[in-house]
């Protein structure tokens, strides 16, 4: 009988034992743990050949980014989980592994990582402009614009700010709203002007608004800024073709493929000699038939020659033949045309070549 009793008095023991470890589960539960024993359990399983094992959550942070640019995004989200762990009252490690989420598609989560971020740290432009790219994917555009503008207004480094102004551009386009996008991708040009890929955005939504001219100067900026950017000139293409000039479409279509052009040239000659340049002009305006050429029914071709400079632009301009009343519209026009830049030894430098205007006759 005390067999029994004693028994009985270990196995209610036991039971309370378990049902206060199961209450603690859940409470941990109710705490937002997505994993009762996260809190006590070491999130991070991964290494960096070469580099020491994080230990402080800032440390983890870093490791974390380390990873996504790595692309490795299962530790990208444990080195971030673990930052958490360390410290639940850093908000750029709930913003570590809100990126995370984000970038893997598990959207939803990424959202509350964001949240929390901005619970602990309102002020953070940064995170208002990371919730924003969620949102956006999300379909979410009225919140995605809430945030973009808290981060235009909070983010401090202007080439910030500059994608801040251009994400909401590309939330204005999608929207169908491409006075608002041209005005903040403008923004975002005068902030950071040397970025090719705000040049380019602005430039497919002028094409959208079949502006095709503002589109053409454009994407050239972006060319010149980025010669390596294949897309940036078959974008250009496009334009060429909507605008009825398949000769200089075809010109960026063949670079796109085959790289931009290279001359071969000694690197210490000051000038090259490009020959006939015509086709290569990204703006080349018509030349205006003068007044008395008209009256005169004058006609031909005019050739003048050029020189350009290392940024595409005609620096000087005269005529070497064709009828005089013809040559002084065809210079003015010659000085106004901007063409790609030529590169010898890896370098743009600067071109001589001829520029031909043709004067129908007006019989």
């Amino acid at each position: 009988m005390l067999r029994g009793v004693t028994r009985s008095r270990a196995m209610t023991s036991q039971f309370a034992r378990s049902s206060v470890f199961a209450l603690f589960l859940v409470s941990l539960a109710m705490l937002g743990c997505s994993s009762p024993l996260g809190r006590f359990t070491k999130q991070y399983k991964c290494e960096l050949p070469g580099k020491p094992e994080p230990k402080t959550a800032y440390e983890f942070v870093e490791r974390g980014m380390e990873h996504v640019r790595a692309e490795q995004f299962d530790c990208a989200l444990g080195a971030c989980s673990e930052a958490i762990r360390l410290d639940s009252h850093l908000a750029t490690a709930y913003a570590c592994r809100g990126g995370v989420l984000g970038n893997t598609g598990e959207l939803l989560k990424a959202l509350k990582d964001f949240d929390q971020a901005l619970n602990l740290q309102p002020d953070n432009g940064d995170f208002y402009y990371s919730r924003a790219q969620v949102h956006d994917k999300l379909g979410n555009t009225d919140l995605a614009l809430t945030d973009l503008a808290k981060a235009v207004a909070l983010i401090k480094s202007e080439f910030g700010r500059s994608v801040a102004f251009a994400l909401r551009a590309r939330v204005y386009q999608k929207s169908g709203k491409l006075d608002e996008s041209i005005k903040d991708y403008t923004e975002a040009i005068r902030l950071a002007p040397d970025f090719a890929y705000h040049h380019a955005n602005r430039a497919e939504v002028y094409f959208d608004k079949k502006e095709y001219e503002k589109a053409i100067a454009d994407y050239s900026e972006a060319i010149r800024l980025d010669r390596t950017n294949k897309y940036f000139r078959q974008d250009r293409a496009k334009v060429f073709h909507a605008i009825g000039r398949p000769d200089l479409a075809t010109l960026d279509e063949q670079n796109a493929e085959d790289g931009p052009p290279q001359v071969s040239t000694d690197c210490k000659e000051a000038v090259i000699n490009a020959g006939e340049v015509t086709n290569r002009a990204v703006h080349l305006p018509q030349a205006s038939y003068p007044a008395l050429g008209t009256k005169l029914r004058v006609s031909g071709t005019v050739v003048i020659e050029v020189v350009i400079d290392q940024n595409g632009l005609v620096t000087s301009a005269h005529a070497i033949s064709g009828h005089p009343l013809l040559q002084a519209s065809s210079i003015a026009a010659a000085r106004q045309a901007k063409f790609e830049p030529w590169f010898a030894c890896g370098k743009p430098v600067k071109a001589k070549g001829t520029i031909r205007f043709v004067f129908p006759s007006t019989n």
